[in-house]
């Protein structure tokens, strides 16, 4: 009987207690055409007193088979896989996750869009780097 072994690693998106200022962008990519993709898990949190427009996460992919392009909204590059809202109540916490595919080249995590109050935000990746039969 065969068993498959994985190579896991934590990999950091967006360090946990970022702040993400009003009217402000925070990005964080990762290059993963050499791993087999992973779980990506996001968290927002309003503070204390919630922002006038919510902050939106989302996760961009890029199909570049060479270097990693600059982190960047949606565009010539990067396209939008997904995406979620923090909302706008005080103190309110919205975690999402998503499961990336081995076919993806490249993803990028964005937070935005939030106004009148900054926002903490965060991004981790579970990233398989190596699957082996032994």
């Amino acid at each position: 009987m065969s068993t498959t072994t994985l190579t896991k690693a934590a990999r950091t998106l967006v360090a946990a207690a970022t702040s993400n200022a009003a009217a402000g962008t925070t990005r964080g990519v990762l290059d993963l055409r050499t791993t087999q993709g992973g779980l990506l898990t996001m968290k927002i949190t309003n503070g204390a007193t919630g922002p006038t427009v919510q902050c939106e996460g989302r996760v961009l992919v890029a199909h570049n088979a060479g270097t990693t392009p600059a982190a960047a909204s949606a565009g010539a590059d990067w396209k939008t896989l997904w995406r979620f809202g923090g909302g706008v109540t005080a103190s309110a916490i919205t975690e999402q996750s998503i499961a990336i595919d081995p076919s993806v080249m490249h993803v990028e995590v964005e937070f935005t869009g939030n106004t009148g109050q900054a926002v903490v935000v965060e991004a981790f990746m579970s990233e398989i780097s190596n699957a082996s039969t032994v």
